[in-house]
């Protein structure tokens, strides 16, 4: 059983979503990774660099965002296990986006198709 849950802080930021969006516990990440497959699911890493254009790769309809820690990126083994590569294209001057908007980003980019 995981451990990670919503902090009070967390909460308070996120002004009123955190009861509009349902948090989902997952396994171990092999066996999560696996039951988000079996569910159909395609897993995308998201990366600062070295991804395909969000905005030119083709998504998947049934798609999860994996989403790196802020400062630490993403751990390479996880980036490995995922079916997608993908990076907000910029022109350079920013190294990378916060976790929060880039994840605004990611979704609007596949809200949009």
């Amino acid at each position: 059983e995981s451990t990670l849950s919503l902090s009070g802080a967390a909460a308070r930021v996120a002004e009123g979503g955190a009861e509009a969006v349902p948090l989902v516990r997952l396994p171990a990440l092999p066996q999560a990774l696996s039951q988000l497959r079996d569910a159909g699911f395609a897993l995308a890493a998201t990366l600062v660099e070295g991804g395909q254009d969000l905005f030119a790769a083709p998504l998947p309809a049934r798609m999860v965002y994996v989403m790196g820690a802020e400062g630490e990126g993403m751990d390479r083994s996880l980036v490995q296990h995922c079916d997608l590569r993908l990076s907000i294209p910029g022109t350079g001057a920013v190294e990378s986006l916060n976790v929060a908007a880039a994840t605004a980003v990611f979704l609007a980019g596949w809200r949009a198709r």
